[in-house]
């Protein structure tokens, strides 16, 4: 087993927070990646970095770790995971992978695409496109605007979805997050009692999604689902408690761990 005792701290960069998101970054993708962080026990350092062009793939998130430099979060875990000898899935069956991959497609290559143009280009687009700029110094405040939307709006025609109307792409967007719906039902975790890397993907969609405030269909539709919310708050106090809010005096705290048995990283053997 590799020894990563002595490794650099990773410094994870992505993109900030905003309408409503309770944790360090509004980004399904780098939400994933600090989520399956923390699932693995691995320590990083947060930092904010609105310019995905500085990333070695023109994208968020990346990591830095000495002179690691690597982007797109699924080589990042992949990598991560064999230097730290973790598995997640060390316990899901046959079955149970094939799952993960269908679901993990669904949303990080079709749900996506929903909520990418719902929430900068669909109801409440023009105020959350202008609090993304407000973190921008002049003169890209100005700029970043204009040219994002126009990027994101070829972006999405060349994939497809962008040719639909908008009515369309939220209704498919609604039917991704029904079938997650119906998929999870009441389970503690994505693939039953026990959590997987699935879980870091799900949370890391459904994290920035359910609590978005506003009034836009797609979003108030998974804050609709219970069970979805539920599954979003129990990841949430297992991996981010500290972006829970104190109770008030006299409120009762919820359960915030579900039954089952306790699910800890295994560490591979070498």
């Amino acid at each position: 087993m590799p020894d990563a005792t002595q490794d650099p701290t990773i410094r994870l960069f992505a993109f900030g927070t905003g309408w409503g998101v309770p944790f360090e970054t509004s980004g399904p993708f780098p939400l994933k990646l600090a989520t399956w962080l923390r699932m693995a026990e691995i320590p990083y350092e947060f930092e904010e970095e609105n310019n995905p062009s500085k990333g070695p793939k023109g994208k968020v998130p990346w990591i830095e770790q000495g002179t690691v430099r690597m982007g797109d979060s699924s080589l990042i875990i992949e990598h991560l995971a064999a230097r730290h000898g973790v598995d997640l899935d060390d316990h899901l069956d046959g079955a149970q992978r094939a799952r993960a991959v269908a679901v993990q497609r669904m949303l990080e290559e079709h749900f996506h695409q929903c909520f990418e143009h719902q929430l900068f280009l669909g109801r409440g687009g023009e105020e959350r496109m202008a609090e993304f700029a407000s973190a921008l110094p002049i003169p890209l405040r100005w700029i970043v605007p204009t040219v994002m939307k126009r990027a994101l709006a070829k972006q999405l025609h060349a994939r497809g979805m962008g040719r639909h109307a908008p009515e369309v792409i939220v209704q498919q967007g609604i039917e991704d997050l029904d079938a997650l719906s119906e998929l999870i039902g009441e389970g503690p975790y994505a693939l039953g009692d026990r959590p997987s890397s699935l879980d870091a993907c799900v949370f890391g969609f459904l994290g920035v999604s359910v609590y978005v405030e506003g009034d836009n269909p797609l979003f108030q539709h998974g804050a609709s689902l219970e069970n979805l919310v539920g599954y979003c708050e129990r990841m949430r106090a297992r991996y981010f408690p500290e972006t829970l809010t104190p109770l008030e005096d006299g409120e009762s705290s919820p359960t915030p761990e579900p039954s089952g048995p306790e699910p800890t990283p295994r560490v591979a053997a070498s």
